[in-house]
Formats: structure tokens, C-alpha cells, sequence
């Protein structure tokens, strides 16, 4: 693991951008306090997940109460039959269809 300034930092950064991407670390420091990192990164790495807000949260799990206690929510064996079933989407409902996959389902915390 290097450590640098950030005004090393931007004197070379291609230089510690592929350090990273060899597999390296590279730490930022202000003076000498750690601020940030540079680290290699994977395909995995990338996969983004949005934070929902305590609101969003709970009207999430409300809905999924009110499905499940109306017996409309929907449960699957594994995840490719979950896929498989979103397959067959018609395309005019695709993009709320995407919007809510990637949200990420968190519990709400309690006060």
C-alpha cells in the first residue's frame, strides 16, 4: 500500500491509477491525515445500489405487507425463475419494472 499527498497525487495520477489497477492501494493523505483511497476495482465492484431514504423505505415495506396480505405478491423458487418471470414483462412496463430492481430493499429503521 502507497501513501501520497494529494498534490503528489495529482502530479501522478496515471501513474497510481495503474498501480491500482494492478492490484495496488493507494491511500491520499491531506498533511498527514488519510482522506481517501484509490483501489482497483471489478466488475462486481460496479454494480450500484441506490440508498432509499427512511420514507421510501417504509412505503416499500408497507406495499409489500398490503401485496402479501391481498395475496397479489409474488414469490420465486430461485432467481432465474424470478429473471425469467421479468422476461416476460410487456415492454410499456420495462421502466418501472428496472427502476424498482435496482432499488435497494432496506428495512426501515426504527425509532
Amino acid at each position: 500500500m502507497k501513501a501520497v499527498t494529494i498534490r503528489e497525487a495529482k502530479a501522478r495520477l496515471n501513474a497510481l491509477v495503474e498501480a491500482a489497477a494492478r492490484g495496488e492501494q493507494v491511500v491520499l493523505m491531506r498533511g498527514s491525515k488519510h482522506v481517501a483511497a484509490i483501489v482497483p476495482v471489478s466488475a462486481d465492484d460496479l454494480e450500484l445500489s441506490p440508498v432509499l431514504t427512511d420514507s421510501q423505505a417504509e412505503r416499500l415495506w408497507q406495499q409489500l405487507h398490503e401485496e402479501r396480505e391481498a395475496g397479489t405478491s409474488l414469490v420465486f423458487e430461485s432467481p432465474e425463475r424470478a429473471v425469467s418471470f421479468l422476461q416476460t414483462i410487456p415492454k410499456t412496463l420495462e421502466p418501472r419494472a428496472n427502476r424498482l430492481s435496482r432499488k435497494r430493499l432496506a428495512r426501515p429503521r426504527h425509532r
